[in-house]
């Protein structure tokens, strides 16, 4: 039924509709904001351990009942999923390993890649998770990735865009480009496009985006990206997920013909370490506090499992989800002149980083 979730996602659009309507669309973030976290705090008693548990293993076996039926019942399935060694990368990669999927774990540590593997081979009993490293800071990793896959890889029918930074103080790539927008954003286009032949190769492939609805809290400004002088971290974040969805639009747009579907989705507020750079989360207190409080990363794993896996979704694409329904993005998102001035600025920033 999904009472919440849907009434949720409607009353989020509705009040963002007003602010647009009202000429005052950069004043919605806040109220979104807080919108986002009640329904957190509400959901607590939905997405108790056991109704998570039951949903992943519905969209899992709705998968392997569907792939039975289908061409790809004979097909060795392949799924990259980027910083898949803890939270919610963690939980998908687990999902899709019981789906039936070979997962590559695309990770920059290989020390804590290869605990995160060994716990999963121990609760799933099985053997289809390998490492293979990956930084998205780095242009000269992400091209290394892309040539191993190549090389032991002539498709790929699940690539999982999960890894990500949030909120850290002004840092750069060590290509020099700001972390949130280089790492979040750029680095993820980057290692996209260059699998893009591999993902067009297989049947139905899909592409999931992890954006947010921190995307409210920042505008398409490209200044934003290259003057140090006006970074600041809270910003910069929405900026690099508003990215994420614009990216997740054209690259839709792009794709049409080929069978690849690419959809966008928001996690939720989810208890991990991706808030590690705030200071308040370093107190006992404050942790113990958020893990009542916030989902926990199997529930924050629904709705990229769902859009990853779920048979109702086939055909799906350019769409932005939350709470495991389509939802409304931020107008930018969905704006065909600055999706295509992104795309393109994109490109001229790997270009002039390059090194």
């Amino acid at each position: 039924m999904q009472l919440l979730e849907k009434a949720t996602n409607r009353v989020k659009g509705v009040v963002y509709s007003l602010f647009v309507n009202a000429g005052i669309e950069r004043h919605a973030g806040p109220i979104l904001t807080l919108l986002e976290f009640s329904y957190t705090v509400l959901s607590k008693f939905n997405f108790g351990r056991n109704a998570t548990q039951f949903k992943l293993n519905k969209y899992v076996s709705d998968f392997k009942a569907n792939t039975k039926l289908s061409a790809q019942q004979n097909e060795k399935l392949v799924a990259v999923v980027t910083g898949a060694n803890s939270g919610v990368g963690y939980e998908t990669a687990k999902a899709l390993g019981l789906a039936g999927y070979q997962v590559i774990m695309a990770c920059r540590n290989h020390k804590l890649a290869d605990k995160a593997i060994i716990s999963l081979r121990g609760e799933t009993g099985l053997d289809n998770f390998r490492f293979m490293e990956l930084n998205l800071s780095s242009f000269d990793s992400i091209k290394k990735f892309v040539d191993s896959f190549k090389a032991e890889y002539s498709k790929l029918n699940l690539l999982v865009n999960n890894a990500g930074v949030m909120m850290c103080p002004y840092m750069t790539t060590e290509d020099g480009l700001e972390m949130q927008v280089g790492t979040n954003h750029v680095g993820h286009f980057m290692l996209t496009s260059g699998l893009l032949e591999e993902i067009k190769a297989a049947k139905r492939a899909r592409i999931v985006v992890l954006a947010s609805t921190a995307q409210f809290r920042s505008n398409y400004e490209k200044s934003l990206i290259l003057d140090s002088s006006k970074y600041n971290k809270v910003t910069q974040y929405g900026l690099s997920k508003l990215a994420n969805v614009m990216f997740t639009t054209e690259l839709a747009k792009r794709l049409q013909g080929t069978g690849v579907t690419v959809n966008a989705v928001h996690p939720g507020i989810v208890n991990t370490n991706l808030a590690r750079h705030l200071e308040i989360t370093k107190s006992s207190v404050v942790q113990h506090i958020l893990s009542l409080l916030l989902l926990t990363p199997a529930a924050g794993s629904l709705t990229s499992v769902k859009v990853a896996l779920s048979p109702d979704l086939e055909g799906a694409t350019g769409k932005y989800f939350e709470h495991e329904h389509e939802a409304t993005c931020k107008v930018e998102g969905n704006n065909p002149a600055l999706c295509v001035d992104l795309w393109g600025y994109t490109e001229e920033l790997i270009a002039k980083f390059s090194k």
